[in-house]
């Protein structure tokens, strides 16, 4: 980079194109860093100028320093008609240079220039020619991601640029990025601490940053070299990593001068965060969420921090101790010979009580988050959403012996002709299909009937159902689950495909909801829980 600093600041070529595959916005940044004190710059997006008329007025505001204010009506620099058309901004372009210093050297940076060439295929062939055209001292310099090969315009109508190919960025390029970096925040006022503990960016830091990112590099280089993105990621896990640091002088004595960590408290300090770098980087780095909102929800623990001894303290270590005894007890329980599956479930579904019905589906599984019945429910309209209303006889329906039917397999001939006509499209392709809600309850009644022989969930030492009510009459429990696909309707684990305005109950239409409700493996898990075989039941068993 200093050879190219050296060459547009001494001679720049009229036409230069920077290839950079891997930190374009680097390149960027260290040109207008070097020369913005030296020679004229305007520093142009490819995606924000996706105008001729915007490109025109971007770079003659830019070179005048003229900046637009509402007072005055937002007015650009330029004359009436300049951005017209390209020679109208040729000519304000000489009037421009007339009012400059005569020694005065002015260039043009444009990122993402592939982006011109999409929008404006045309300007790319005027921009190479810019000096050319307007007899100035004017240099165009392209950076992109993509090689001139892939923009050069056709018949050889742009001149050859002066190529520059950016090798990929090394582990000391980077370092010195992010030491930069370290010194402007160091050095901006609004980071200045009130009291003598010194605040994250603080000069004193320095050689403690420099062991934080030459670990944070080793864990991202394999993935990234752009030093942007490892900066972001080390934005979001220095405050909380010097955090334990600035803590323990704090709680000491402010007064005293702070000390560099030692050898020993910073192995510790290593071993503790190391793993949520690689979290960092899986997080951060395809942007799954920010850096701020990523630093407030991994804060560093006191009890993890008390345990790898960076936190001494009496509350700390009680908080320690109190954790272990509640992991002594949760393995207790699990363990327990006389404990049940069924409490665990109803433990679940009492954390899930207080969740929202977003977080709900989100946070815990169909399995752990609804009732018994209610998972037979789902499991009803996922057989009446994907199977002919034919098959229901053949699939539930009973003959004179009392012995449910079996689905007879139809056995392929050999030699038997392909039927003509137009191929049928299985179910699972369509995705479900509405069915009214009497269906769903006869449906519902023949699972429960054959799959739930338990008339209602008990606790182990209590004969009184879950829910605090007590059925006798059959059926009458199934017809008190069916009121609850209002709830799955709410969830949207349940469509209502009907309009509201009807009233006949029983001319309602459902369907199965987006997501987890439709998917053939959260129903087959559901009932494999239950003890339903979903397959047998299914009109096509590929689900």
């Amino acid at each position: 980079m200093e050879n190219i600093h050296c060459l547009l600041e001494l001679s720049p070529p009229p036409f230069v194109y920077i290839n950079d595959p891997i930190a374009p916005k680097y390149t960027i940044q260290s040109l207008l860093s070097a020369l913005e004190n030296k020679i004229r710059l305007v520093h142009l997006d490819g995606i924000s100028c996706f105008t001729a008329r915007l490109l025109y007025d971007t770079v003659l505001n830019g070179l005048a320093q003229h900046t637009p204010s509402w007072d005055e009506g937002c007015k650009c620099w330029s004359q009436e008609r300049a951005n017209e058309s390209l020679d109208s901004f040729l000519h304000a372009l000489k009037d421009l240079h007339k009012s400059l210093p005569s020694d005065i050297r002015m260039a043009l940076v444009i990122e993402k220039p592939e982006r011109l060439k999409d929008r404006m295929p045309d300007i790319i062939v005027p921009l190479t020619r810019l000096a050319e055209l307007t007899q100035l001292d004017i240099s165009v310099i392209l950076v992109s991601e993509t090689r001139w090969e892939d923009i050069r315009p056709p018949l050889g109508a742009a001149i050859d640029p002066y190529y520059v190919d950016i090798p990929v960025p090394t582990k000391e390029v980077i370092t010195q990025h992010l030491l930069a970096v370290f010194k402007e925040c160091s050095a901006d006022p609004d980071l200045a601490s009130t009291s003598t503990t010194p605040h994250s960016y603080d000069p004193v830091l320095l050689p403690v940053y420099s062991h934080f990112i030459s670990i944070l590099i080793d864990v991202c280089i394999l993935y990234t070299n752009d030093p942007h993105e490892i900066q972001y990621i080390a934005a979001a896990r220095w405050p909380g990593f010097i955090k334990p640091i600035l803590d323990a002088h704090r709680l000491a004595d402010d007064e005293d001068p702070f000390e560099i960590p030692s050898t020993e408290v910073w192995l510790r300090l290593t071993r503790h965060f190391k793993p949520s770098l690689s979290l960092a980087l899986e997080q951060l780095y395809p942007r799954l969420t920010n850096a701020a909102d990523w630093a407030r929800a991994n804060e560093p623990d006191a009890v993890s921090l008390a345990r790898d001894g960076l936190i001494l303290g009496d509350v700390e270590m009680e908080g320690v101790e109190g954790e272990e005894e509640e992991k002594n007890e949760d393995m207790m329980i699990q363990s327990s010979p006389t404990r049940t599956r069924t409490s665990t479930r109803l433990r679940n579904q009492q954390e899930a009580q207080n969740l929202s019905s977003s977080d709900l589906k989100d946070t815990l599984p169909l399995s752990a988050s609804l009732p018994r019945l209610s998972q037979f429910i789902l499991i009803a309209a996922y057989i009446a959403s994907n199977n002919p209303v034919k098959s229901d006889l053949r699939m539930f329906g009973r003959g004179a012996d009392g012995k449910k039917r079996r689905r007879r397999q139809a056995k392929r001939q050999i030699n038997a002709k392909p039927k003509s006509g137009p191929a049928k499209i299985p179910q699972k392709y369509l995705g479900p299909s509405p069915f009214p809600l009497e269906r769903l309850i006869a449906i519902l009644g023949a699972l429960v009937e054959e799959n739930d022989p338990v008339a209602s969930e008990v606790n182990d030492s209590q004969t009184v159902p879950v829910d605090g009510l007590d059925f006798h009459i059959p059926g009458e429990r199934t017809d008190y689950e069916v009121t609850k696909v209002g709830v799955l309707t709410s969830l949207r684990l349940l469509v209502r495909t009907s309009t509201a305005d009807k009233l006949d109950g029983m001319s309602t239409m459902f369907k199965c909801g987006p997501g987890a409700a439709s998917s053939y493996e959260t129903i087959l898990g559901l009932a494999k829980g239950l003890n339903v075989p979903l397959p047998d039941l299914m009109w096509d068993n590929a689900g």
